[in-house]
């Protein structure tokens, strides 16, 4: 039965992921798929932004975003977590596992998930001028070749979500365990928050001057364990590989001005606060 939520076609013969590279909420499916070893179990389609922008995108996710997925029953699917827990559920007792045993380290994994994805990573709203958190590193003041009308922000939303960004920041390196979120493995807790935290390693400290957020060095004291999870993360070779994947795009976008003018408007506005670290 369809309740609204999703739309249905023809089946397929294998699930369908539609991706795109430099995206943190496509790369953790990306992520998942690689560490389970099913990238042939699952078509993989790489979008650019004028194939999501495309009339014919919103067919597959009416938002018009990443990441999407048709299952092979037909079934049409947004939303990150969405996804991952349907595939969770497809392909279950395939290995590593990355959800963990117990009801507590269930709820704590769940709880980091959860305050990434309304915190950080969602704007939960489609209409204008609403964006997520995490935009504040890089959609601009002004319409320009990479921020649209609609996803542009004043100077005092920008300095309140990176006002929030660190809070939560702050509360994520307060609950974080050792080597990984939760403990001894990994779990959806680290392959949530790691495209994510790509982002910032690149854009704070080019954007807002910020001490390199993910790398364990003495001056940087408040983010000890997220540093020491970060490095870690970084010895895995498909995390490695993810994080190769977004910033490089995130480079190449710097080298074509991607992210002066949320810089220069940091630099206009010395009063309100942008270095946090």
């Amino acid at each position: 039965m369809n309740d609204g939520t999703t739309s249905k076609v023809e089946p397929l013969k294998k699930g369908r992921f539609f991706d795109m590279k430099h995206s943190n909420n496509a790369a953790r499916i990306r992520l998942w798929i690689r560490l389970k070893n099913l990238e042939e179990s699952i078509d993989n389609i790489m979008l650019t932004h004028a194939d999501i922008e495309a009339p014919g995108y919103k067919d597959i996710n009416p938002l018009g975003k990443v990441p999407a997925f048709i299952t092979d029953t037909g079934i049409h699917l947004f939303e990150g977590s969405v996804i991952l827990q349907y595939l969770e559920d497809k392909f279950e007792g395939c290995t590593p596992k990355l959800v963990l045993d117990t009801p507590e380290d269930k709820a704590i994994c769940n709880l980091i998930v959860r305050c990434h994805d309304l915190y950080i990573a969602s704007p939960n709203c489609t209409q204008p001028n609403f964006s997520h958190i995490q935009g504040c590193m890089y959609l601009g003041s002004k319409p320009s070749a990479f921020t649209p009308a609609s996803r542009t922000m004043t100077t005092d939303v920008r300095a309140a979500k990176l006002a929030e960004l660190y809070q939560q920041l702050i509360w994520l390196e307060g609950i974080a365990q050792q080597p990984f979120l939760v403990g001894e493995r990994i779990t959806h807790a680290d392959i949530n928050w790691f495209p994510t935290a790509v982002f910032m390693e690149l854009l704070l400290p080019r954007v807002f001057d910020w001490t390199p957020v993910f790398h364990e060095t003495e001056i940087n004291k408040d983010f000890k364990r997220l540093g020491r999870w970060f490095q870690r993360c970084m010895k895995e070779e498909h995390f490695a590989k993810t994080r190769e994947e977004i910033r490089g795009t995130l480079i190449m976008h710097g080298e074509n001005g991607r992210f002066d003018d949320v810089k220069e408007e940091a630099a206009a506005n010395p009063q309100y606060k942008w270095k946090y670290t």
